[in-house]
């Protein structure tokens, strides 16, 4: 099928619950991409979110399962982020792969949502690992010794890319024919064949095929640290005066006065040290048994 033919609604904003949403809200999802964060889950779920068959939940991550976030909303609220008619709902949250700093995630799923298709995107544990890092910088929530940062207990820096063990916290309640795993470079080097693999998965039309198949978003090396003046600018923004102001004017402030600067790459190999890369070589082994791929391009091989 051609992106001519699709018929997507172009409003997939959610209701508040209980505000008179249209006739087609309310019903649980049956995908939901699991994660890996910074590895490319937004264009992932923009990508699904442009097939006819299929209903993406805006905003893109709900964390619903996850009892600190949006747990006690309830199922009816949860119900309202997505529209019945379409064959295939989803969201992405890739909160849900962040064990064991939220737990319990999947057996709140499987509670829920028991049949659900499950997507886990990939990609080389140290690039995600320096991905997250620059993420947290540009936003001014990181300042520290990048070493202490990446390795201090409370951080999730490491677990998210022990990709083996994250997925082991959902086979415990998912048999693995219903969990599929792609890399992002896939995505990114092959990005029809690897949607065709993900619409076969779900159950919809793989033959679809639309221009903005490919598109990257949420480039790292783009990324850029905001000054504390950048900061106010953006909390202001999103306040209910700030909305008021079209995006565009926001951020031509911000072009102005601002002041960002370019964040450097980390060294996150000589910054873990040789015990954490152990730990990532070990679960990513593991990752190779479990799915039969050999992840030979990620730097965590090399000596």
């Amino acid at each position: 099928m051609d992106a001519s033919t699709s018929t997507k609604p172009l409003d997939q904003a959610i209701p508040a619950a209980g505000d008179g949403a249209g006739s087609g809200r309310g019903a649980l999802p049956n995908l939901v991409v699991i994660g890996a964060q910074k590895c490319g889950t937004s264009g992932l779920h923009y990508q699904l979110s442009l097939h006819p068959e299929i209903w993406m939940s805006r905003p893109k991550e709900l964390n619903f399962f996850i009892e600190e976030r949006n747990w006690s909303r309830g199922q009816d609220w949860y119900r309202h982020c997505f529209d019945a008619r379409a064959k295939v709902r989803g969201e992405s949250s890739p909160n849900y792969t962040a064990y064991p700093q939220h737990v319990g995630v999947p057996e709140r799923m499987r509670s829920v949502v028991p049949d659900a298709k499950l997507v886990y995107v990939v990609r080389d544990p140290l690039e995600r690992i320096a991905a997250h890092w620059v993420h947290n910088y540009a936003k001014r929530r990181e300042k520290g010794d990048l070493a202490t940062t990446l390795t201090h207990a409370n951080a999730s820096y490491v677990v998210r890319s022990q990709y083996h063990m994250q997925l082991q916290q959902f086979l415990a309640h998912y048999p693995f024919g219903q969990i599929l795993v792609i890399e992002q470079e896939e995505l990114r080097s092959a990005p029809l064949e690897t949607l065709r693999r993900v619409f076969e998965f779900t159950g919809v039309d793989p033959g679809f095929t639309h221009p903005h198949f490919g598109a990257q978003r949420h480039e790292t090396s783009r990324k850029t640290r905001a000054s504390r003046v950048a900061v106010r600018l953006e909390r202001l923004s999103s306040t209910r005066p700030g909305r008021v102001l079209p995006k565009n004017l926001w951020l031509a402030i911000d072009e102005k006065l601002g002041r960002r600067r370019p964040i450097e790459r980390p060294d996150v190999r000589a910054a873990v040290g040789p015990q954490v890369l152990q730990v990532l070589r070990e679960d990513a082994e593991r990752l190779r048994e479990l799915t039969g791929r050999q992840f030979a391009s990620w730097s965590i091989w090399d000596a």
